[in-house]
């Protein structure tokens, strides 16, 4: 049994490092009507550096429709402007270009993943704070409360989507950024929530304010062909390769503001 457990650690391990970074957003925590937003899109630094996302989707969902995104590389992420009009809810929606794991690269028997990611930041503006919006495409975390007004101790509820479809999986919750800092912290890795859903449900207290990003990670028992959109940085396969997965492990991300 320890033997099973020690190499269930590994492989967890193992496709933690080919899924990368942690994608979220940073921008000001109060968002006026008819008016340019800066913001900036990164993730938690590790080892490769401090190098921007590469990004296969960056647009914007509107109350009145969806627009692509305008992005330049900025100190380690990418950077824009967005124009916000009316009350309602603004969302960046992104999507990191995949990556693939095949564990016989490490010399571990076993099948191989495909590894999608995605993340969401959440702009309530005015009245606004509806924002359970879903396009029934991939991995989603979608909230279920109002958060044009969400503060500290408030209980923070959200349904993680696989293509219109509740699904399993494990999330956690941590504060980048608390609401006087003037940098955002991009070594967080302790996080504030741990947890396992088993319908998809998310749903905890809200200890502190800040800018707060919820991760769902999900296993959809699905098998497939991926064609490499760019080259492993490891050598392994390269732009325009035909990957064979067993399996595919994707992941969501979701930014929000929590007020004091």
């Amino acid at each position: 049994m320890r033997r099973l457990y020690l190499s269930v650690l590994v492989v967890a391990g193992l496709a933690a490092l080919a899924s990368g970074h942690m994608l979220f957003a940073v921008y000001p925590e109060d968002v006026a009507e008819h008016s340019d937003v800066n913001i900036w899109i990164t993730y938690a630094h590790d080892i490769e550096g401090d190098t921007p996302p590469m990004l296969e989707r960056a647009a914007l969902i509107r109350p009145d429709g969806t627009e692509g995104l305008s992005l330049s590389e900025w100190d380690g992420g990418l950077a824009g402007t967005v124009m916000v009009g009316g009350p309602g809810c603004y969302v960046l929606d992104l999507e990191m270009e995949p990556t693939f794991l095949d564990l016989g690269w490490f010399g571990i028997t076993g099948g191989s993943t495909f590894l999608p990611k995605s993340g969401r930041a959440v702009m309530p503006v005015g009245a606004g704070g509806d924002c359970e919006i879903s396009t029934g495409k991939g991995l989603e975390i979608v909230p279920q409360v109002d958060m044009s007004g969400i503060v500290r101790g408030d209980r923070f509820r959200a349904s993680a989507f696989w293509y219109g479809e509740m699904v399993e999986g494990d999330y956690t919750a941590m504060v980048v950024k608390a609401p006087e800092d003037l940098l955002t912290v991009l070594h967080a890795y302790e996080s504030e929530v741990d947890g396992t859903s088993s319908d998809g449900t998310i749903e905890f207290d809200l200890s502190k304010p800040g800018l707060w990003v919820v991760s769902f990670e999900a296993t959809i028992d699905k098998s497939g062909t991926w064609t490499a959109t760019t080259d492993d940085p490891s050598g392994r396969y390269r732009k325009g390769d035909r990957l064979d997965y067993d399996q595919i492990a994707p992941t969501a991300y979701l930014t929000f503001w929590c007020g004091r």
